[in-house]
């Protein structure tokens, strides 16, 4: 069966039909939605379009054609859009596949955010990430529903990355509440709302953390409605579970999957949204909230402040008694929460449907055309990558000082670190000068720690970066959890430098690094400084200057 062509005037590069391709299609899934609101534009747009899955939902079956018939049913006027967000296995599928084609990059979830509780799908993650870079030689150009989704197809050496808008069917939300449930929970409590699947990186352990701080603390009179799949039977389900028991907090309802109706009744009745998310592409359910009229309180990670758009409260910290603590300032000041309702519902008028839908057409209209050009060839470092997290936010810091000594002695290398104040208005990684250095500063998944002691969060994009990199990578320090996250996928060799006045945290960075692995006494840098450079040069990792 060949796809039908349409019958739209088209150059000789553009494409008569444009098709998508997703792992799986699932109803009501974030995913899921964009991947139907594309299809349906496209056919508006006068293209042939359908979508191609390896898996889907039943009530998908009709909207979905098997990914493995793609192959031969489409031809070089065809071009393919392939959503990523997890593992597929389709990536050879893709390479023999005829026509154009693009990514749609939904983000990957870290895999650490698993470990210890989903084995299975930490490795999902990592392969999935693996598949990103594989995918990469493959496409013209590849498109992110937000900007630090975005930062990540840019370190990934991606061609022509640009944000498209997430489009949100408003309509969806308007459900008249289930009137049992509203009545049973609309009876004078403080009811704090979390939306989502209880997955280890949705951390509803923490709303369960600052839920108990503000019902101990300022809200005696309160409830916890978390609505979303849950399964008991997991690890992570147990662990809500036992950990429900020993805060002792009361009245916290594990609703588990609700009908719409059902969803609507608990943003009725609904004090405040709270997230504790630890990473998010996008974030759907902020939306809602704000659209509901319900003041939003989250934890600032990954994309969440780009998507509440500067509405509600992105917060910087994760600590269950302050988050508690912004809680009880927005009950007890109603002229603050009318004026957080007020931001949030402009930030959702910024979202209209027919503004969303002539963005898109706009964003994805060169690919459509063909009219993209071939990226120009990208320069790598003649030294290495010093990656040294804190070095932005701590200048003065002796890890900082001392990459600041290598940078003086090993020319054409370059100094990555993270972003202390990343705006979710700019298209990172940025060029920042630092001290009279320029380094690259790459957005954290994660707002950085308010105390330089603690351990600074990892980066997708920068782990990303040096994955891609074919220069030596040295860590400033070794154990950092940018160094743990990235060194088993360096295909360049790897150094790293530890403080000795600190003990090694990670024991296994020192079995990977071995001889690799040098020591620094941030009192006498120059003997560190000297050791790295020589050895540098005696492995051909650096021609002497």
């Amino acid at each position: 069966m060949r796809i039908p062509r349409s019958r739209r005037a088209a150059g000789p590069s553009a494409a008569r039909a444009v098709h998508q391709l997703v792992p799986r299609l699932a109803w009501g899934d974030a995913v899921g939605n964009q991947v139907r609101y594309l299809r349906e534009l496209l056919r508006s747009w006068g293209y042939a379009s359908e979508i191609y899955a390896d898996q889907w939902d039943e009530e998908c079956r009709p909207l979905v054609r098997p990914a493995k018939d793609y192959p031969r049913e489409a031809d070089d006027a065809s071009a393919l859009i392939i959503h990523h967000s997890f593992e597929s296995r389709l990536v050879p599928l893709i390479a023999r596949s005829p026509g154009r084609k693009a990514v749609v990059y939904h983000n990957v979830t870290p895999a650490r955010l698993f470990e210890g509780f989903e084995r299975k799908v930490a490795q999902a993650c990592e392969a999935a990430r693996d598949e990103l870079l594989a995918m990469r030689p493959l496409v013209e150009c590849a498109w992110a529903y937000s900007r630090f989704s975005a930062e990540e197809l840019v370190a990934a050496g991606y061609p022509h990355v640009s944000v498209l808008p997430f489009a949100v069917d408003w309509r969806a939300f308007d459900v008249e509440p289930d009137p049992v449930l509203r009545a049973e929970l609309d009876d004078g409590c403080a009811n704090l709302l979390f939306v989502g699947r209880a997955v280890p990186s949705k951390r509803v352990d923490d709303v369960l953390r600052v839920f108990t701080a503000w019902q101990r603390l300022y809200q005696p009179r309160s409830r916890l409605l978390i609505a979303g799949y849950l399964n008991r039977e997991t690890p992570y389900g147990a662990y809500l579970y036992g950990l429900k028991e020993m805060l002792g907090a009361e009245r916290v309802q594990f609703l588990g999957r609700v009908s719409a109706a059902q969803l609507s009744a608990c943003f009725s009745v609904a004090s405040a949204y709270v997230s504790m998310s630890r990473h998010e592409g996008f974030g759907v359910p902020l939306l809602e909230a704000m659209y509901r009229g319900v003041p939003v309180v989250a934890y600032g990670a990954a994309a969440v402040p780009e998507t509440m758009g500067g509405a509600g409260v992105a917060s910087l910290t994760n600590d269950p008694v302050e988050m508690a603590r912004l809680l009880a300032v927005l009950e007890r000041d109603p002229a603050l929460r009318r004026e957080m309702v007020a931001a949030q519902r402009a930030r959702v008028e910024q979202l209209g449907q027919e503004a969303v839908a002539e963005a898109v057409r706009e964003g994805l209209q060169p690919f459509l055309e063909g009219s993209l050009r071939a990226p120009s060839a990208g320069s790598e470092p003649s030294g290495v990558n010093l990656v040294c997290p804190g070095f932005a936010a701590s200048p003065e810091a002796p890890g900082s000082q001392l990459a600041r000594r290598l940078m003086e002695q090993l020319p054409g290398s370059r100094l990555l670190t993270l972003n202390p104040q990343p705006r979710p208005m700019e298209l990172a990684p940025r060029s920042l000068r630092v001290g009279g250095l320029e380094v690259r500063a790459f957005t954290p998944d994660e707002p950085l720690p308010r105390d330089a002691a603690r351990e600074f969060p990892g980066s997708s994009s920068l782990q990303t970066a040096l994955r891609t990199s074919r220069v030596p990578t040295v860590f400033l320090p070794a154990d950092s959890l940018l160094a743990r996250d990235t060194l088993p996928h360096l295909s360049a060799e790897a150094w790293g430098v530890r403080d000795t006045s600190r003990p090694l945290s990670a024991p296994d960075v020192g079995e990977r690094l071995g001889q690799r692995l040098l020591t620094f006494d941030p009192r006498q840098p120059e003997p560190t400084v000297s050791a790295l450079v020589q050895a540098l040069r005696a492995t051909g990792a650096l021609r002497a200057s």
